[in-house]
């Protein structure tokens, strides 16, 4: 029996082709979650292996859409793209795409030919004209949570590749079922981010006080590990009687769970300091809250009003550090360095008698921060020395975001174990 070895060979380089996308994509749905990123990345590796156009809709509103698109010669990578967009914009009832995601059938044309064209709109057959279709097929992209996604599109023009045949649409329809899953992930990844983030900006305050002469900043940072949301909170808004209540505070924890109880505290300190503002008092009710829900974790807080019109700020706290206080004799300096206990465990002692009060002399430049400033190299001694060089610089204090310029005077790398909280305030004059 004759073997014709030119003819293995082709059916190897071609098995080699498709196993080449399939570990290739494989790598690529794995890692991202930027589902557009990955799309885009699925199509240039198909085009690069097994077909010469690759074409992937998904569903937008109940409408199969566009939304990526590759081409083997780059140069005709925007011509493609645009006569695909032309195609999906006037897609008739018989568009091979639709038909395809409504069934849910896959699609293999092993030889196009005008007979095939007959049924497609005129977009359609100039798009498959204009690009030389000369193989085609079309597999559903698949969700096992979701559904049928959309379709992705195969096409082989004038590579001098062999035509499409059942053997290789297993391939395309594996491609199909990774994309569905990776698309779902990413967009429920998406969704997620989304919800976090607004449910971040709502935990925080949208705008910050404004008043002539004095100048507030703020800069938050969940921990390198979570999404967007975290356990540490800064607030500063005006009291009816015309000073301005600032909090700054620290939930034992990270991520969703940590924010859930950060968004209570801060609401809740707002509510106390508002009906009766008192630092210690307002401390005393959130800590009272905890116990009220069983909370076994701590939560560290600092309350301070300031008085625009005295120049004083008066500060309690219950275990949590600063803020830190530099006046033009150039020193900084840590005045409410009595701690207390954090909230949560009151019970153990009791808070102090008294808020402490601070005279402001102009010029005055006032740090409130959260331990994660402290610990992100887990060296406290020295992140703590960092913070005071900081706050002794000029260009810190006076930055257009000094927030901002203290936090990236005192970590130096991107990523931190522990969220972050800075709320600056600098008197520029009286």
């Amino acid at each position: 029996m004759s073997v014709d070895i030119r003819l293995l060979a082709s059916r190897y380089e071609r098995e080699h082709r498709y196993l080449e996308l399939l570990v290739r994509s494989g790598d690529i749905l794995s890692r991202a979650l930027d589902w557009r990123q990955t799309i885009d990345a699925v199509c240039e590796a198909a085009v690069e292996t097994v077909a010469d156009i690759c074409l992937l809709d998904l569903f937008t509103d109940e409408r199969l859409c566009l939304v990526a698109s590759a081409h083997r010669d780059p140069s005709r990578a925007n011509e493609l793209k645009t006569a695909a967009e032309s195609a999906a914009d006037h897609r008739g009832t018989q568009d091979f795409a639709i038909l395809v995601a409504r069934s849910g059938q896959p699609l293999l044309a092993p030889e196009v030919n005008d007979a095939f064209f007959a049924s497609q709109s005129a977009e359609q057959k100039a798009l498959m004209r204009r690009m030389g279709y000369k193989s085609m097929m079309i597999v559903p992209i698949t969700s096992k949570t979701q559904g049928i996604l959309g379709t992705l599109t195969l096409a082989l023009g004038d590579s001098g590749q062999e035509p499409y045949d059942e053997s290789v649409l297993r391939f395309a329809q594996d491609l199909g079922l990774r994309c569905g899953a990776a698309i779902a992930k990413a967009q429920l990844y998406q969704q997620t981010l989304n919800i976090a983030t607004r449910f971040q900006q709502a935990a925080l305050p949208s705008t910050l006080p404004k008043h002539r002469g004095i100048s507030f900043d703020a800069f938050y940072e969940p921990s390198s590990q979570e999404l967007l949301v975290g356990g540490d909170w800064y607030d500063a808004f005006d009291l009816p009687d015309g000073r301005i209540a600032i909090t700054v505070g620290d939930v034992l924890g990270h991520g969703i769970d940590g924010a859930v109880w950060m968004s209570r505290h801060r609401n809740g300190l707002r509510a106390a300091l508002l009906a009766d503002p008192d630092p210690v008092r307002a401390l005393q009710i959130a800590d009272e809250m905890m116990r009220i829900d069983s909370r076994d974790e701590f939560t560290t807080a600092l309350v301070a009003l300031l008085d625009p019109a005295r120049h004083t700020l008066t500060c309690a706290t219950a275990g949590h550090p600063g803020p830190l206080v530099w006046d033009r004799s150039g020193k900084v300096i840590d005045p409410f360095a009595e701690r207390g206990l954090p909230l949560g465990l009151f019970e153990l002692g009791k808070v102090g008698k008294t808020a402490e009060v601070l005279s402001l002399p102009p010029g005055s430049f006032a740090v409130f921060f959260t331990d994660g400033l402290l610990e992100w190299n887990r060296n406290i001694e020295d992140s703590w020395e960092r913070l005071t060089r900081a706050i002794m610089r000029q260009d810190v204090r006076e930055a257009l975001h000094p927030a901002t310029a203290v936090l990236q005077s005192v970590i130096d790398r991107q990523t931190h174990q522990d969220d972050v909280a800075v709320l600056t305030i600098r008197y520029d004059h009286w």
